[in-house]
C-alpha cells in the first residue's frame, strides 16, 4: 500500500505564516481597547428609534449631534474607582460613533433617554 504525501514541513511553515499574517491584519483593524458602541435602528414610520449600548457612560459624559441623516454620539467612559481592578474586558476612555440613517431627520422634536446603559433616541424624519 502506498501512502499519499499531503504536505511537507515547508508547506506547513508557509500555511502558519499565512495564518499569522491574517491574524495581524485582523488585530490592526480596530484596537481591542477602543469602545465601539453597538446600535440598533428601527423605522417607526414618522421617525427612527435608535438604541445604542453605552454601559457605564453617564449623561454628563455624553454628547449627541444630529445633522441631516447623520447622528454623532461621542463621550467618555470613566474608569470605576472602587476596589482594585483584577480583570476587565470593558473598554474605557473616549469614544465616537457616527451613524448614517436612511433619510434626513429633524433635530427639532428629537428625544433622548439614557437608562440602564442604553441610550434611546427618537429622531423624527424631515
Amino acid at each position: 500500500m502506498e501512502l499519499d504525501k499531503f504536505g511537507t514541513a515547508s508547506d506547513l511553515q508557509e500555511l502558519l505564516a499565512v495564518r499569522d499574517s491574517i491574524d495581524e491584519l485582523v488585530q490592526r483593524g480596530a484596537p481591542s481597547d477602543a469602545m465601539v458602541p453597538r446600535a440598533e435602528l428601527r423605522d417607526q414610520g414618522d421617525g427612527y428609534e435608535l438604541t445604542v449600548e453605552l454601559p457605564g457612560v453617564t449623561q454628563e459624559n455624553l454628547e449627541i449631534a444630529v445633522q441631516g441623516s447623520e447622528v454623532i454620539i461621542a463621550g467618555i467612559r470613566e474608569p470605576e474607582t472602587d476596589g482594585e481592578l483584577v480583570f476587565s474586558e470593558r473598554p474605557r476612555g473616549p469614544f465616537q460613533r457616527t451613524l448614517t440613517l436612511p433619510s434626513n431627520v429633524s433635530p427639532e422634536g428629537a428625544q433622548a433617554r439614557l437608562a440602564s446603559g442604553l441610550l434611546t433616541l427618537y429622531l423624527p424624519k424631515s
